[in-house]
């Protein structure tokens, strides 16, 4: 493996590392950035994107159930927390593989 030199390490891509790297890349300066775990950090993997996505889900499930009001007419409204969960999974999936890319 080819040795290379950086003049900025940034330790964590969470929000704040993702905007120093980015800055500090775009200014010219040789910029690595070193992650223990999640690409991105907390929020897009486990934490923020993946509980609103599980919200969205019972937001839409509660609009489908009240839509007679708004002169919509639906069966009987079901959450399958499965298909919930598979949802949220590609998402972060999706995150992951633009993350991925990123690194490239």
């Amino acid at each position: 493996m080819d040795e290379q030199r950086f003049d900025i390490l940034i330790i964590g891509s969470g929000e704040a590392g993702k905007f120093l790297a980015w800055s500090m890349a775009n200014s010219g300066r040789p910029t690595a950035v070193v992650e223990r775990k999640l690409i991105g950090g907390a929020c897009p993997n486990i934490a923020c994107l993946p509980s609103k996505n599980i919200i969205h889900s019972a937001k839409v499930a509660e609009l489908a159930r009240r839509g007679a009001e708004f002169g919509v007419h639906t069966g009987p409204v079901t959450v399958e927390m499965a298909g919930v969960r598979t949802r949220k999974r590609k998402m972060v999936e999706g995150g992951s593989e633009t993350a991925r890319l990123q690194r490239t």
